[in-house]
């Protein structure tokens, strides 16, 4: 028997047709619990690249990051009151969202709570322009990774609060409010204004 080369290129299209909608359809099978694992109430994912590993319940670990204004690089500590760290850079909009809500908390109750600030990204220049501009006035670091690291993060703004012997207690991802963070210092430390 002789193939005609049109032939055997109908043939062949149809085998590939063939094994692709049967290949797509053993795959899509086997993927039905995917869906149902991510948007299940109450499941929730495992750290991998691109989440925020859960850190709760353990020591924060304090790395030597360098303050804003320039001088000597320092290792921050809890100091016996609570702490509210949270990760930021310049360009990220809803970290520029967020930043009134930590202004206003950072005011309401900084003498019960410690507010600090950690960018990963920025320079002093454009970090100080920030602040600034927002008129920020907790203090704030300039992070050269190792604090992102040490700390679980992976996508910011990320803010965790850490209890007055270092034990992380509560990390919000993504933007915060300010009635976000008074209810988590009650919850958590006590704390109201």
């Amino acid at each position: 028997m002789t193939w005609s080369r049109r032939t055997l290129v109908l043939t062949t299209s149809l085998f590939v047709l063939i094994v692709s909608v049967v290949g797509g359809l053993i795959l899509s099978r086997s993927s039905d619990g995917v869906d149902a694992y991510l948007t299940t109430p109450g499941v929730v994912q495992q750290p991998s690249i691109g989440t925020n590993a859960n850190t709760n319940g353990k020591k924060f670990k304090f790395v030597e990051v360098t303050p804003v204004d320039g001088s000597a690089p320092i290792t921050l500590r809890t100091n016996g009151i609570p702490m509210v760290v949270n990760f930021w850079f310049s360009t990220c909009e809803p970290c520029k969202r967020e930043i009134p809500a930590l202004n206003a908390a950072a005011k309401r109750f900084g003498a019960q709570v410690s507010f600090v600030g950690i960018n990963p990204n920025d320079t002093i220049e454009s970090a100080k322009t920030f602040l600034q501009k927002y008129g920020v006035e907790y203090p704030n670091y300039l992070d050269d990774g190792e604090q992102l690291s040490a700390a679980g993060v992976a996508t910011m703004p990320t803010t965790i609060f850490i209890s007055t012997d270092g034990i992380v207690t509560s990390r919000h991802s993504g933007e915060i409010s300010e009635k976000d963070i008074a209810v988590i210092l009650l919850k958590n430390f006590g704390v109201s204004a």
